[in-house]
């Protein structure tokens, strides 16, 4: 399990967003999905936002609603927006706020720098991202690599036991033959094995609340969370949670359930 302590809770820089003069939010709680910094809403100063009644669906995140913002006699037409109810996989930044590209978000000052909630996995952060070719898979194993666009599309009504790792962690590389073992042995129409790459798709990982690495996810036939393993499994606990996954394909392969989209 890789984890740097400095980037905990508590230590982390504060990031403020600011429009016409004024700071509107800061926090050093926010959670970064698709560049966006989203504030939880008691850090948001409430006598800035102004209900609209525009709102958005996102494929995965769910139904957003919006606010505008009015600052020293001017306006921003929805300017902010917020999930009241997400979907599972977004529930890290329901009721957070976010902000649009005409409000300011600084980072203690740097402006427009992107704090990515992995950062904090990175023993040495100043270490270079190896080359994809340093990195080897069974070459039979049916594990499908995945990222933020096509995660959920990949889901098809299937059972999936999904890996989170990085190229730079240790855990992660040792669990590999492991995992691409128990794929070869137990992958079936109705259960798949997927990797994600937390550099490569911080949406998904960070929707899925990823805090530590090696992480196995298992998601039900609509995409649900039904059981997850922080750090290096042992292989009696990696095929206890295949066996529950298992146990699901089967259940959804001899029935016909309703399946969950994500919009």
């Amino acid at each position: 399990e890789v984890r740097d302590p400095k980037f905990e809770k508590g230590i982390c820089d504060m990031v403020r967003a600011i429009w016409n003069g004024e700071v509107v939010a800061d926090s050093d709680d926010t959670v970064v999905i698709d560049r966006n910094h989203y504030f939880p809403a008691g850090a948001v100063k409430q006598a800035f936002l102004v209900s609209s009644d525009t709102t958005t669906v996102c494929g995965w995140k769910g139904r957003a609603a919006y606010y505008s913002l009015e600052i020293n006699g001017q306006s921003y037409l929805d300017a902010a927006w917020y999930y009241p109810s997400t979907s599972e996989a977004a529930r890290s930044i329901e009721g957070r706020i976010a902000f649009g590209p005409g409000v300011k978000i600084e980072d203690e000052g740097n402006a427009g720098r992107r704090r990515s909630l992995f950062d904090r996995f990175r023993r040495d952060p100043s270490h270079e991202h190896p080359s994809r070719s340093t990195v080897t898979h069974h070459i039979d194993a049916p594990v499908h690599d995945l990222d933020d666009d096509s995660f959920f599309a990949a889901l098809d009504g299937q059972v999936t036991i999904a890996d989170f790792w990085a190229p730079w962690c240790g855990p992660c590389k040792t669990l590999h033959p492991l995992f691409d073992r128990v794929s070869i042995e137990h992958s079936t129409s109705a259960l798949q094995f997927v990797r994600v790459d937390i550099d490569d798709s911080p949406g998904i990982a960070s929707a899925f609340n990823i805090m530590s690495i090696p992480t196995i996810v298992v998601l039900d036939a609509g995409g649900n969370e039904i059981d997850r393993e922080t750090g290096l499994p042992s292989r009696r606990r990696l095929e206890q949670l295949v066996r529950h996954a298992g146990s699901l394909a089967h259940d959804s392969a001899s029935t016909t359930p309703c399946r969950t989209t994500h919009e």
